[in-house]
């Protein structure tokens, strides 16, 4: 099942259950899906819906860093936020999975562990592995293993 057609099932089956929190995040993300659609004229792929998933996970872990301690609630609902969005992406990967993939991607493609190719390693970690990789983890990894 398209991830599109999954998220529009859910956000009915959480408004039957009048789970507001879940149906908010969902008709974001099936708001910019669709827009995206309508404005490129196609489809996207499971890779670009993913995008967009991430995009929200990445603004609401933003939002909850940013929330102050005191703030209990919003704390909470930043949380189960991020854990609805989690479980509509594939299983992300391990610091220890990025570092093989970056460490053979530089043996296959014959390149120098600089700081210099750094773009052009996150670049090919990132778009291989659209939606189980998380490019702040991915520039940490890497930021450990280049020169």
């Amino acid at each position: 099942m398209e991830l599109l057609q999954k998220l529009r099932k859910d956000n009915l089956q959480a408004m039957k259950d009048k789970d507001s929190l879940k149906k908010g995040v969902l008709s974001l993300v099936i708001s910019a899906i669709a827009l995206a659609e309508k404005e490129e004229k196609r489809e996207l792929s499971i890779e670009e819906e993913y995008t967009f998933v991430l995009k929200e996970l990445k603004q609401t872990k933003d939002a909850l860093n940013e929330t102050p301690e005191n703030r209990h609630d919003l704390i909470e609902e930043n949380k189960k936020k991020i854990e609805i969005l989690e479980s509509y992406l594939p299983k992300q990967l391990t610091e220890e999975e990025i570092e093989d993939i970056i460490k053979n991607y530089i043996i296959e493609a014959s390149i120098e562990p600089i700081k210099k190719n750094q773009g052009l390693i996150i670049k090919h970690v990132l778009n291989s592995y659209k939606g189980s990789v998380d490019g702040k983890l991915v520039n940490s990894v890497l930021s450990r293993i280049l020169v």
